[in-house]
């Protein structure tokens, strides 16, 4: 197997000599800065191929022979390949005693041939080892290439290029991004592309009509989500909501949170004042019990427990509130991180075999919190939550206001006028931006 390196003054001009020697399919083996430039090794794929094909077999030959030497790696101009083949040759003898290396000493009974001792089961083969060198060398050069490739449209159209990195930094993940400014108009001007990019977003993010949020509309509702995130305060604006419109006859509020000492104290409070009295709820026949009997309110709003995502308990949770009559509620916490917002979501939005797969009602929370909106609303948009209120602060019920999407986008976009330690810079941009999937789902 013969490296090459290549030297030039930048990742691009290297890679392109790469290309020219051995091909689109080149492997990388490392890549460095240099004081002369950018450094790269590289090897071509047919290299590779033949190496497998030509020491798989030799090393499990090697293996199988009793008391036979073992083979030295052939030499390398650079030591790379001597570097791979001693490894290997390592691993296949690590789990071999110490003894077996010298010549052997003891008589076996002449009617009996000498058994070498069977390979570690747990050691790779020389053959799968090089083949995962192989495919993390083929992983990194085809992000490379994608990272050239989207470089130059970026470049070839600066219109998309600004809007992207705009998106990026207003905190809306690549997976939504990249798409939507692939489909700006090139005849735009930046006001017009600025213009149809926030229609494209709040055309996109599903904000309930207030007309028929879930006050208006009535019904039995469970508020679900992690610890913290406003579950108890948002039950009792919607309560209080609820009340001032309706009259307290026509409200029931109930809590499954029977967990923590006093969890539900704070919402028979909110309840006293507003003249409604709060029931708890153990388990799914208590809850049954608990429907029948407000059978005929406007709104039931049940409380419940906040639970962290990874907690095993949200699917018990999940089973209590499984009645054909009740709609979760996703809380979300506009100020969390986008990957924890999106696992909630996974968590939280399962379809139970009583409500099945309906469509996700959501609220988000703590936007007075958050300093970008841009996360949460990436989130609501990609998993198609229909958002009925947004709270922006712990004030009753004052702090509770209808969804709407062109306010909540035009927000988002705001962010990015303001520069902090997280701006991206050009190169940052430019790696995030080529990234494949760049860890948001």
């Amino acid at each position: 197997m013969k490296l090459r390196r290549f030297v030039g003054e930048t990742s691009r001009a290297v890679l392109e000599q790469v290309r020219n020697v051995f091909g689109p399919d080149a492997i990388i083996v490392s890549n460095r800065a240099t004081s002369a430039g950018i450094e790269i090794t590289a090897v071509s794929q047919d290299a590779i191929a033949g190496l497998l094909d030509e020491r798989a077999p030799n090393a499990q030959r090697g293996a199988a022979a009793e008391g036979a030497a073992t083979p030295q790696p052939p030499s390398s101009d650079d030591g790379v390949h001597v570097t791979l083949s001693a490894q290997a040759t390592r691993g296949a003898n690590a789990n071999a005693p110490a003894h077996e290396a010298q010549p052997a000493v003891a008589v076996a009974p002449p009617s009996v041939a000498p058994i070498a001792p069977p390979p570690a089961a747990s050691e790779p083969s020389l053959g799968d080892r090089l083949a995962d060198e192989v495919a993390a060398m083929r992983r990194l050069l085809t992000e490379q290439i994608e990272q050239l490739t989207l470089t130059d449209a970026l470049k070839r159209s600066p219109l998309r290029a600004r809007a992207l990195r705009e998106l990026l930094q207003a905190g809306y993940s690549p997976a939504l991004a990249r798409p939507l400014v692939q489909r700006i108009p090139d005849d735009f001007s930046p006001a017009r592309a600025n213009h149809w990019v926030t229609d494209a977003l709040a055309r996109s993010l599903g904000c309930v009509d207030p007309e028929q949020d879930l006050i208006t509309r009535g019904g039995v509702y469970a508020l679900v989500g992690p610890t913290g995130v406003g579950k108890t305060t948002t039950t009792a604006k919607l309560a209080a909501r609820c009340a001032v419109r309706y009259g307290a006859a026509s409200l029931a509020l109930l809590t499954t949170d029977t967990y923590r000492v006093g969890g539900h104290d704070q919402l028979r409070i909110y309840a006293r004042i507003l003249g409604v009295s709060v029931q708890a709820v153990a388990d799914r026949a208590d809850l049954r019990q608990a429907l029948q009997a407000a059978r005929g309110k406007h709104l039931v709003l049940i409380d419940t427990v906040g639970m962290g995502q990874r907690d095993r308990r949200v699917e018990e949770q999940t089973a209590v509130l499984a009645e054909p009559e009740v709609r979760r509620v996703l809380l979300l916490n506009a100020a969390a991180q986008a990957e924890t917002l999106d696992e909630v979501v996974c968590r939280y939005s399962k379809p139970t075999e009583a409500a099945g797969a309906h469509a996700v009602d959501a609220i988000l929370t703590k936007l007075d919190e958050a300093a970008r909106f841009g996360p949460v609303l990436d989130v609501a948009m990609r998993h198609h939550l229909l958002v009925h209120h947004i709270t922006n602060g712990q004030r009753v019920p004052e702090d509770l206001a209808p969804a709407r999407a062109d306010y909540l986008v035009d927000r988002s976009l705001r962010a990015i006028t303001k520069t902090t330690p997280f701006t991206f810079g050009d190169e940052e941009f430019a790696l995030l931006a080529a990234m494949p999937g760049a860890g948001h789902a």
